[in-house]
């Protein structure tokens, strides 16, 4: 089946080129539209890939419990400013906005809101690579304390700048120093805003690259190399795909 997805993909470029409307540049767009059409022969099976998530999310360790905001280690109110931020004043700050206009429900309103800090945002990276002719996306089961299910299917990368540059004083991110360099080919690379809502201003850098090594090992246990269409299948289960890893999909 990998030689069947080259096969199709070279019958599209000629037909492109017969009716000569191809354009160079457009030749990630041509691969995308092939990858999308079919469960090209992949690396591993959607069943496995089912049993592996379930898997992971049946073994994390982790213990959420409330905590009152004056009880947060690290976390302090600043009377001066009127804010809730990190001792570090790095990470995010909680902020109030008081906002008037008409043509809403009420034409003036207060509201707390999540203010990143600094205007760097964060990194949502994703890691294309093709496997026996067949282009694979690095994807991690990545935990979160809010999400519905600790556990949901997420980019390769996902990071605010605070914690690459290790703000929280744990270890380097593995992902950003061995993979988001600039001898793989960046595929996309755009700024996408966040919820204006409850976010002030807040955006993230979506970058795609695609890895030419011949290793296919992947970072840890919570990683799996999929295709296009096994995370399009993921999607239509509930809560299994963050919001993160659809935004950067849009890309594509």
């Amino acid at each position: 089946m990998a030689n069947k997805f080259d096969k199709i993909l070279n019958e599209y470029l000629d037909f492109l080129k017969e009716k000569k409307i191809y354009k160079k540049d457009l030749a990630i767009e041509y691969e995308h539209s092939i990858e999308k059409l079919h469960n090209w022969k992949p690396k591993n099976d959607l069943g496995k890939l089912n049993s592996w998530f379930k898997k992971v999310k049946k073994n994390h360790p982790a213990i959420i419990k409330f905590q009152r905001l004056d009880q947060l280690k690290d976390w302090v109110y600043d009377y001066k400013k009127g804010i809730i931020r990190h001792r570090s004043k790095k990470f995010f700050k909680i902020i109030g906005i008081r906002t008037t206009k008409s043509g809403r429900e009420v034409n003036n309103w207060d509201q707390p809101f999540i203010m990143q800090v600094g205007y760097k945002g964060g990194i949502i990276g994703l890691i294309r690579k093709k496997i026996n002719g067949v282009p694979h996306y690095l994807i991690e089961a990545k935990f979160e304390p809010g999400n519905f299910g600790r556990i949901q299917l997420s980019p390769t990368l996902q990071a605010t700048y605070s914690n690459l540059e290790r703000a929280h004083r744990g270890e380097k991110n593995f992902i950003k120093k061995n993979y988001f360099k600039n001898n793989y080919k960046t595929i996309r690379k755009y700024w996408v805003t966040e919820d204006g809502g409850r976010l002030f201003k807040k955006r993230n850098l979506h970058w795609i690259v695609n890895s030419n090594i011949s290793s296919q090992k992947t970072p840890g246990n919570n990683f799996k190399w999929m295709t296009l269409w096994q995370i399009r299948e993921f999607i239509k289960k509930k809560d299994w795909v963050s919001p993160h890893l659809r935004s950067i999909l849009s890309l594509i």
